[in-house]
């Protein structure tokens, strides 16, 4: 998860969410982290940035961005790309109508908990 994150979102992106969401740096950190969203404002904070990266539109993830995304990045290493597969697989149907909460269920499937 945090490869996902933070690999496909700059420190600008990262800022606008935290301003937009009023995370503080260690509420964002915890992404970088592979720590599951426990607050309301991180819970934000990831919805923020799975929306600005496009796996997620508010009330769905978007396995198909997902996957457009990963498989380009890691398009030479089939280790991850199998693996990448295997989380869109697990994680395909994840919906909520709560942007935050579902960003917490992403978070959640990605790490496979």
């Amino acid at each position: 998860m945090a490869m996902i994150a933070s690999g496909y979102c700059g420190d600008d992106m990262k800022r606008e969410c935290m301003e937009q969401e009023g995370a503080s740096q260690a509420e964002a950190d915890a992404m970088n982290q592979l720590q599951i969203p426990e607050t309301r404002t991180q819970k934000c904070y990831y919805a923020c940035v799975f929306e600005k990266m496009g796996t997620s539109d508010g009330q769905r993830f978007d396995t198909e961005r997902f996957l457009e995304i990963m498989e380009n990045h890691f398009k030479n290493d089939p280790n991850m790309l199998n693996a990448v597969r295997a989380i869109a697989d697990r994680c395909d149907g994840t919906e909520n109508d709560d942007r935050c909460e579902l960003a917490a269920d992403i978070a959640t499937c990605m790490k496979g908990e």
